[in-house]
């Protein structure tokens, strides 16, 4: 291994240890991991696309077509799920309908998949900081620790969903088509849109764009083969698991049950109020509040763009192709906030913004001259804080929407607070800082914090905690 690499290593490998110590053994009953692991279980013990007749056919993230029930998630993931369960169980034991060895299956496949896609996207982002020769080592040890613990996208990593993964493709999918090889760009387009179809689709036009800048013709007829073909195959698999080719969610005459409550538009929640945007880029569930780092990366993005064209301060990244990443970015964002309500269910953040966290972050370092850097390295320590708070429970009860509140979970309005009072409900009950964070952040009342404490403890798998609080 060249002198070279061995940080790049060793990068990897700390990204992948921390999601070693972060993973969760246990689906949630939240619904969002039970929907792809009813899938899993489906397709690998039962050999169907059906989820009737799985141990989580009680997810509220299904559709009901036909007289049967279908996860409601892209379906990538969980097929990617399902060839490593099929592998384990054809050497061991252990089974996911069995309680006794569940655990195993759900740690080690949500670590392989999420924390494997993870460690990459940290490779990755060391790699580019590494090639630009520009950033000081500080800063890209600064950045590095940002995407590896400090954003919500670490607080994710430790549970079985698709978000993680998609910005590693998406990530690796623009590395690509700054090099001009079409082809792989393509292929992460292709396989990140058969993950997460949102921010897949909407980086799209980017990717070709740049493929084509960059490579020529060639590199943008051999991204739209590639990407056509994963389309292809996405199609194939919407169709061998629920009987059609559009998203389960697009299914002809199909009910969405995670959508049934409220407003919705091709089953996703519509926002209730005008002032939901801000919260949530802001707000108790916001996507910068949460992770603060992430503000010098719009920063340093945007003097990106300004530069002149013959300036290229990162990758060799062009004013132009800033620009390009930046509209990318603000379509992520005005869409989501625009559309996608009710903050993601119960959910630790705004979840559905994590694809752009290592774009954000890459740009970071020019925003970090002088003491700017030391700015942003104070804004590190809560940023991790917060985020290593959420890897305990990144699926906590919390108010979602009016229109399907939750008696007990809507009480919380802020999941940062409500994972923190059952944290010290858990492991410092009698101390003055529980009790200071159950009547600020659950309720005065000692009843009703009991009944949260209860209802999180169920909600994160363990049912002997949450009778711990109410027998």
């Amino acid at each position: 291994m060249t002198e070279s690499g061995r940080p790049l290593v060793a990068a990897g490998l700390l990204a992948f240890l921390l999601a070693a110590g972060i993973t969760h053994p246990r689906v949630f009953t939240a619904g969002n991991d039970a929907s792809r692991w009813a899938q899993i279980e489906a397709l690998v013990d039962h050999g169907e696309g059906a989820i009737d007749r799985t141990s989580y056919a009680w997810t509220v993230d299904r559709v009901e077509a036909g007289g049967r029930s279908y996860s409601n998630k892209p379906p990538l993931l969980a097929l990617g799920g399902a060839a490593l369960y099929a592998g384990i169980r054809s050497v061991t034991p252990w089974r996911l309908a069995d309680p006794a060895t569940r655990g195993h299956v759900v740690y080690l496949v949500t670590l392989l998949l999420v924390g494997g896609a993870a460690a990459g996207m940290t490779v990755a982002m060391a790699r580019a900081l590494v090639a630009t020769k520009v950033v000081p080592a500080a800063s890209r040890i600064l950045v590095l620790a940002a995407l590896v613990a400090g954003t919500v996208a670490a607080s994710f990593t430790s549970t079985f969903n698709n978000h993680t993964v998609a910005a590693a493709l998406l990530f690796a999918g623009w590395l690509a088509s700054l090099a001009g090889h079409g082809a792989r760009a393509g292929l992460a387009a292709g396989l990140a849109t058969g993950v997460d179809l949102v921010p897949g689709l909407g980086f799209l036009p980017l990717l070709a764009w740049q493929a084509w800048r960059r490579g020529g013709r060639c590199a943008a007829f051999r991204f739209g083969a590639v990407l056509l073909l994963c389309g292809v195959v996405l199609a194939g698999s919407n169709f061998v698991l629920w009987g059609s080719i559009w998203p389960a969610k697009m299914i002809p005459g199909a009910r969405d049950l995670s959508a049934s409550f409220a407003p919705s538009v091709a089953g996703v929640l519509l926002p209730e109020s005008w002032t939901y945007p801000f919260a949530a880029l802001f707000g108790w569930h916001g996507f910068f509040s949460l992770s603060p780092v992430l503000l010098f990366g719009v920063a340093g993005l945007a003097a990106a763009c300004r530069r002149g064209e013959g300036g290229r301060p990162l990758l060799d990244v062009e004013a132009s192709e800033a620009r390009g990443l930046a509209a990318a970015i603000a379509f992520q964002i005005l869409f989501h906030v625009a559309v996608a309500g009710s903050y993601g269910g119960w959910s630790y953040g705004f979840r559905y913004l994590i694809p752009v966290v290592p774009f954000l972050l890459l740009f970071a370092p020019l925003a970090m001259a002088g003491w700017r850097r030391s700015l942003f390295a104070l804004l590190l320590v809560p940023s991790v804080a917060i985020a290593m708070l959420g890897a305990f429970h990144p699926w906590p009860p919390a108010f979602e929407q009016s229109a399907g509140r939750h008696p007990v979970a809507g009480e919380v309005t802020n999941p940062v607070g409500g994972n923190l009072a059952a944290l010290l409900a858990l492991r410092a009950p009698e101390s003055a800082a529980a009790r200071w964070a159950a009547r600020r952040f659950v309720s005065p009342d000692p009843a009703a914090q009991e009944r949260y404490f209860a209802l999180f403890y169920w909600s994160r798998g363990e049912p002997e905690l949450a009778r711990r609080f109410r027998p």
